[in-house]
């Protein structure tokens, strides 16, 4: 891992955009698509999961050794995303993986011209909310817009939109937590 923080961004970019023109080669958009929601979980599962974190950053262990640990694990990913996971294990640097995704999204919106907007609501999108969100997100954000739609079902009600960066929460949850919060200040 470089010491040099424009080095280590530049790292990150490296493997981001490698990755991304893989997968943009061999399947076009979809598989972006898809090795953007394994990269994702395998962020998640690595939080609840720092020992392979550790073991596929231990300096000690052999770099090949690390790879194919790595490699085992994350196996049923896409061949691509596997591999790359791997080169970065075997480098010792599998932590950046949540900076690797954070750059990996922004190439799919510059260079794709693709907006991924995550919507997560307790009930299925109806097609006029559907096709509602992602007018407005096409207005706003340009490009091509993709919904990936979620449902909750331990929301009460409302929708949470993010895109990159932006997020919009008009979730019920949120709506009586700040409600609560006002009631707490006030008593």
């Amino acid at each position: 891992m470089p010491a040099n923080r424009y080095q280590a961004k530049a790292e990150v970019d490296i493997y981001a955009k490698t990755l991304l023109e893989q997968l943009n080669e061999k399947g076009g958009i979809d598989a972006v698509l898809e090795a953007r929601s394994q990269m994702e979980q395998i962020v998640a599962y690595n939080r609840s999961h720092i020992d392979l974190t550790r073991a596929a950053s231990d300096l000690t262990m052999p770099p090949e050794k690390r790879a194919e640990l790595v490699r085992g694990v994350f196996g049923g990913a896409s061949p691509e995303l596997a591999s790359t996971l791997g080169v970065m294990a075997e480098r010792g640097g599998l932590e950046i993986l949540p900076r690797v995704l954070s750059s990996f999204n922004e190439l799919i919106s510059s260079q794709l011209g693709v907006t991924v907007v995550d919507v997560v609501t307790r009930v299925a999108l109806d097609d006029h909310l559907r096709d509602l969100i992602k007018n407005k997100a096409k207005n706003e954000l340009g490009g091509t817009v993709v919904l990936r739609e979620q449902i909750d079902t331990g929301m009460l009600g409302g929708i949470i939109m993010s895109a990159g960066s932006r997020r919009i929460d008009a979730s019920m949850n949120t709506m009586l937590e700040g409600v609560r919060t006002t009631l707490k200040k006030t008593s």
